[in-house]
């Protein structure tokens, strides 16, 4: 008998079974990012499709236990994050962000300030609450509602996310005392690397990560891996 000719006679190999998982493994995440990209619409921010869905993808790669952003805003880079965590099944993204005019213009000049200190925090905040109801990632997300400074330590992270205050004084403070606290092999994800402001936190970056990569969009924005 050619058993060729009798694929239902014959039980599927290891590699067959790996590459329909794979498939579906795939289908499953486009499928994420379909509903993420749509979400993306209604959420305000500095976001882009593509950094939305590298998130995603690191979210899926690492299947991380903790996640931790600074400076959620209207919650565009967190929720897309929050959407692949409830599909791994794994894990929650803790959202560090005081939505107060004043820890916003800290340490801002010219037209910065003036935006920051006209923006209607609270509104910014509530919205961004029932976005997290709406698109149904309330478990996924646990909101902290306090500057970086005072955000009590999360050990053990997986992936931080910085995107804070880009005033000096903060950026500084967030990579010294939040990269610690990301696990060995963790990753570090910071924005706006083009802000003359967050040099010296960029390099300091740079003296104590790896950097893996660096993408030029609307902004500059790059992922170290901790050593």
């Amino acid at each position: 008998m050619d058993l060729y000719n009798e694929p239902c006679n014959t039980p599927p190999s290891y590699y067959e079974c790996v590459v329909l998982k794979e498939k579906d493994r795939n289908a499953l995440i486009q499928q994420v990012k379909r509903n993420v990209f749509g979400y993306m619409e209604h959420l305000p921010g500095w976001c882009t499709i593509n950094k939305a869905s590298i998130l995603i993808d690191l979210i899926f790669m690492l299947e991380p236990k903790t996640v931790v952003e600074i400076g959620v805003f209207g919650g565009k880079s967190l929720i897309p994050m929050a959407a692949a965590l409830k599909v791994t099944g794994k894990g929650c993204i803790y959202g560090i962000d005081p939505w107060n005019s004043l820890e916003s213009t800290d340490g801002m000049e010219g037209a910065h300030l003036v935006w920051w200190g006209k923006l209607d925090h609270d509104k910014i905040m509530r919205d961004f609450q029932k976005k997290v109801v709406e698109f149904a990632v309330i478990d996924q997300v646990v909101v902290i509602k306090t500057t970086s400074e005072l955000a009590p330590p999360i050990s053990n992270i997986d992936i931080l996310h910085i995107d804070g205050n880009h005033s000096e004084k903060a950026a500084n403070l967030d990579v010294n005392k939040w990269v610690p606290l990301v696990r060995k092999g963790g990753v570090i994800i910071f924005d706006d690397l083009d802000w003359p402001s967050n040099a010296s936190a960029v390099k300091w970056l740079d003296e104590n990560c790896t950097r893996f990569i660096e993408f030029h969009e609307t902004n500059k924005w790059g992922i170290w891996i901790k050593s």
